[in-house]
């Protein structure tokens, strides 16, 4: 589902622009952060809706666990991917957000990423949180 925004928190400069570029030219509007709180005041900001999160668990300055139960905890409309070197699952979360999530494990491929930016959005999907 193109058009629909991302808000993209990775640390890794080179990764985030990366994947910020590959976005952006696959139709996605980016809000790329390089932590966790500069993603959630991004939110807070009420600025452009943001459909999808996908959320790195490493972050410099809290958890991206926090940053992702914040994000579903605030909206049941939004959905997450997160993004871990390590093996993560969304069992970790509670049952009723589970649906809302998926865990990718770095390395990936951009098809990767993209098949599961689409499972969760799914075709005409407006999830969004202002």
């Amino acid at each position: 589902m193109a058009n629909a925004t991302i808000l993209l928190v990775e640390d890794e400069d080179a990764l985030r622009g990366l994947l910020t570029r590959y976005l952006e030219r696959k139709g996605y509007e980016v809000i790329a952060c390089a932590d966790g709180n500069s993603a959630l005041t991004s939110i807070a900001g009420g600025g452009e809706p943001v459909s999808l999160a996908i959320v790195d668990l490493t972050l410099p300055d809290i958890s991206g666990e926090t940053v992702v139960a914040h994000l579903l905890e605030t909206s049941e409309q939004i959905r997450v991917i997160i993004s871990s070197g390590r093996p993560y699952t969304v069992e970790a979360l509670p049952e009723a957000q589970r649906s809302r999530a998926a865990a990718i494990l770095k390395p990936y491929l951009p098809q990767e990423l993209i098949a599961t930016i689409e499972a969760l959005l799914g075709p005409g999907d407006q999830a969004s949180i202002s």
